[in-house]
């Protein structure tokens, strides 16, 4: 069977991959009190790229004057021979860099961190990782009040409403807004005064917080510390917490403005995060090695020649997965992240020609090494279900004998609701499909997947947390009646509290 056999599906997974599923991936970076902030920011961004390459921004305070730099492209490009220390001067920055899921994404409106000139609390800038609960229902009440929204981004909305907050302080707006906005976001939030990061109360993106240099750094993902010798982890944002940075003197507080219900959104271990990344204070790469070991521990009866990952999301697994049952781990499958003529990223080349390619390029296969061979693939999951097809016909037409597709997550059966519910569920093939309809449609000899309970047994003895797991099937964080109450069009004004 020819390569070319699946041209009609590659189409559709830029439409629906991955990251389209749950799109709240972006990075957020902050250095207070260091000398270059804006080039730490800078560093931190570029170590975090793997969550938002669509565009990034840096803005810095020096004295009383903010410097703005916002551009459309990757962090390497855009800040390719700049000169910090008159661009972006100061020893206080926030950065961004953008996945983009609200407005598009090569529009300067949309770029991160974004500034409001005049507000009740002096210049602010605001840079937002998580997309928010009922945005547009509160922006459809907003613009009726006479707000001009100048970006298409859910994230301006925050700025509308801190700056229409009854309260005195930053902290208390930023605290009323997320009783107006219950979920999802870590957030920076910068003034003349002060710097406030802040995670909502369930904790559905990541923050983390270390000393340096007599400042701080705060990232969405802690491993960027660790490029700084001298970097002291001082351990994630909590759920319901907010820090306070004055940008008059190097300290900082902890207030814990809410109540935490953890629901950690799980694909932050599973795929998103950085494998070198920690979530309380347990390795990513370690969650995806249980996640393969416990894999055969549900199966113990699996057999192969080999465990081969699909790179690069499915190799601590696979790891995992051989060492359990003692089948040879093997790159059989090699990762080319740029190969000649194809895009950076994958599935957004013009032709469907062209998709099938770009797949094709990016995994160079030694094929002589799986002829005759049971092989076992191992991946992070299942969405449409193209890119695993494509891997399996390549086995197949190499002379493989038997594929088994372990899978180290449950199947994703709804789509994540904060600002996704709008998607059609039927583009998830296990929505509405049995693992033996889905093993069909693959083509593979069997197919795995890893179950929820035993997702759940990881997580306990590895992050010891409450987890989000509405797309598998399981537990979306819960909101009160209250909180949805003030969230509807016909609620309280934007400006007032309802006591």
């Amino acid at each position: 069977m020819s390569i070319f056999s699946v041209a009609g599906s590659l189409a559709q997974e830029q439409e629906f991959n991955l990251r389209e599923l749950l799109p709240e991936e972006c990075g957020l970076a902050a250095a207070i009190h260091i000398p270059q902030a804006s080039r730490y920011v800078h560093d931190c961004l570029m170590l975090q790229e793997h969550r938002g390459e669509d565009s990034v921004g840096i803005i810095s305070l020096n004295g009383d004057v903010f410097h703005t730099r916002r551009r459309v492209g990757r962090v390497r490009e855009q800040f390719f021979d700049f000169d910090f220390n008159t661009g972006l001067p100061g020893s206080i920055a926030v950065g961004h860099n953008r996945y983009a899921t609200q407005g598009a994404a090569d529009s300067l409106t949309n770029i991160q961190p974004l500034f409001f000139q005049d507000t009740r609390f002096g210049p602010i800038a605001i840079a937002h990782n998580g997309t928010l609960d009922f945005h547009n229902k509160i922006r459809e009440r907003l613009t009726q009040e006479g707000v001009i929204f100048q970006s298409a981004m859910d994230s301006e909305v925050l700025g509308h409403l801190i700056a229409r907050s009854p309260y005195d302080s930053l902290e208390e707006a930023l605290i009323h807004v997320t009783e107006l906005i219950p979920a999802a976001y870590s957030l920076l939030v910068f003034s003349r005064d002060k710097v406030l990061a802040l995670r909502d109360r369930y904790g559905v993106r990541p923050l983390s917080l270390a000393r340096i240099e007599g400042g701080f750094l705060v990232c969405s993902e802690n491993y960027t510390f660790d490029q700084y010798p001298n970097s002291e982890n001082l351990g994630d944002v909590k759920p319901g917490e907010m820090l306070v940075f004055s940008t008059q003197e190097p300290t900082y507080k902890r207030i814990q403005y809410a109540q935490p219900d953890e629901h950690f959104c799980i694909f932050e271990g599973i795929y998103f995060s950085d494998p070198r990344s920690r979530y309380n204070e347990y390795w990513h790469e370690d969650f995806r090695f249980a996640l393969g070991q416990q894999i055969f521990r549900e199966h113990p009866d699996l057999t192969g020649d080999c465990v081969i990952p699909v790179l690069d999301s499915g190799r601590q697994a696979a790891l995992g997965l051989a060492e359990e049952s003692g089948i040879p781990y093997r790159e059989h499958f090699k990762r080319l992240h740029n190969p000649p003529r194809a895009s950076l990223r994958s599935f957004t080349a013009a032709t469907e020609k062209e998709r099938i390619r770009t797949a094709f390029q990016k995994l160079h296969l030694r094929r002589e090494l799986v002829r005759d061979k049971h092989v076992i693939v191992v991946d992070d999951s299942i969405v449409r279900s193209t890119t695993i097809r494509l891997i399996n016909q390549r086995l197949r037409e190499a002379g493989a004998k038997t594929i088994v597709n372990c899978i180290s997550a449950p199947p994703i059966v709804d789509v994540c609701p904060y600002g996704m519910d709008f998607q059609d569920r039927n583009q998830l093939i296990a929505s509405d499909r049995t693992v033996e309809e889905i093993r069909e449609r693959v083509g593979a000899d069997r197919l795995i997947y890893l179950s929820l309970n035993g997702l759940e047994q990881i997580v306990e003895r590895s992050y010891r947390c409450g987890i989000c797991s509405g797309c598998f099937g399981g537990r979306y964080p819960s909101l009160s009646q209250r909180e949805r109450k003030s969230c509807e069009p016909d609620g309280p004004s934007m400006g007032q509290t309802d006591g």
